[in-house]
């Protein structure tokens, strides 16, 4: 099984965040300016030796892949930002196009959703998703094509895996017949599409056959089926120090796993995730939630489960602002890396 995790390319500037949330803005500030908002809530989350990195440096990101291939991480799966021609934080995979010298694999995930901003209770639009016509898929295509016949970029039984975040859109069907059709023409034997399922699994897929895939992604399905089954196990409420009125969520983890592993859907079409914490309030402060860290016992029964899979992939590598990180952090150092290595380890 090869072990994917998603890849957040949002450490470093760029003149759009400058004139949205202002200058020099990235991820990092809302990590760092975040704070505990009940008693034992344990925030910022920080960076083993202060490592606030950029990812147009690269050191960093020969660092960063390294580490994964030395933890079992086979490789990274890139947010791709593309906007109808407008690209936003492309810069990071560039880099690594050029880079080839690192060695280690990856594939995009469209992260296909417009941008808002909440502010004061009202919700504006940063950047709008459009899909455009036959013309602006061409376009995107041509701009994704150096990717794909990068030797690192994977593929499966030839063809390059393009994974989408939302699978609901109408030109999506007619959009990626065309995207299959243009890959046959340069060589590959079609494209391979996973589909994200957020909450339940949709009801058909993308295409027929061996062509598409479904993620299950987490914690976003076992949080669905907590909220709307489980009749609030496991969930606690804290008042948050400043606004008494809300009350946070903070969800035991190992509920959620005991979700996963019910609801584990033996199946070739199915890619299955894993998520070792969440926690939002960096982003969202009292309107977030929190999900407290599974069991080391309880993540390795999950593995085990489902070890005969083709692809795992683990949710994340840094969303810091999420609270999901497999690199080192000051309070638990590579403790996940090495759970993830000791079960390589024990199962190769």
């Amino acid at each position: 099984m090869k072990i994917f995790s998603f890849y957040l390319p949002q450490f470093h500037p760029i003149p759009e965040n400058d004139m949205w949330w202002g200058k020099g803005f990235t991820e990092w500030v809302n990590s760092k300016k975040a704070k505990p908002l009940f008693e034992g809530h344990i925030q910022p989350k920080e960076p083993l030796n202060n490592n606030y990195y950029t990812l147009l440096d690269y050191e960093t990101v020969k660092w960063q892949t390294d580490m994964a291939k030395e933890y079992g991480i086979d490789g990274f799966v890139y947010y791709h930002y593309y906007f109808k021609g407008k690209k936003l934080l492309e810069k990071p995979a560039e880099n690594y196009l050029k880079w080839k010298d690192i060695s280690h694999n990856y594939y995009f995930c469209w992260a296909n959703h417009t941008w808002y901003k909440s502010e004061n209770g009202v919700k504006s639009v940063l950047q709008q998703q459009v899909y455009g016509v036959e013309s602006d898929w061409r376009e995107h295509f041509e701009y994704l094509l150096p990717f794909f016949k990068d030797d690192r970029y994977e593929k499966i039984d030839n063809k390059p895996v393009f994974m989408l975040f939302l699978p609901h859109f109408k030109e999506k069907r007619k959009m990626f017949q065309k995207f299959d059709e243009w890959s046959r023409k340069e060589g590959f034997d079609g494209m391979y599409f996973i589909e994200t399922a957020l909450m339940m699994l949709p009801d058909k897929f993308l295409f027929p056959g061996k062509t598409s895939l479904f993620l299950l992604r987490e914690p976003n399905h076992s949080k669905y089926i907590c909220d709307r089954f489980v009749r609030n196990k496991g969930i606690t409420y804290h008042s948050i120090k400043e606004e008494e009125q809300l009350q946070l969520p903070v969800y035991d983890g190992n509920v959620f796993y005991d979700i996963m592993i019910k609801h584990y859907h033996r199946s070739d079409k199915i890619i299955h995730c894993l998520f070792f914490e969440w926690d939002n309030t960096p982003r969202h402060g009292g309107r977030g939630y929190v999900i407290l860290p599974p069991t080391k016992e309880k993540v390795m029964q999950y593995l085990n489960l489902i070890k005969d899979d083709r692809m795992l992939l683990v949710n994340a590598w840094n969303e810091w602002a999420e609270g999901m990180m497999l690199e080192p952090t000051a309070q638990k150092g590579y403790q996940y890396l090495e759970w993830i290595k000791e079960w390589k380890g024990c199962v190769d």
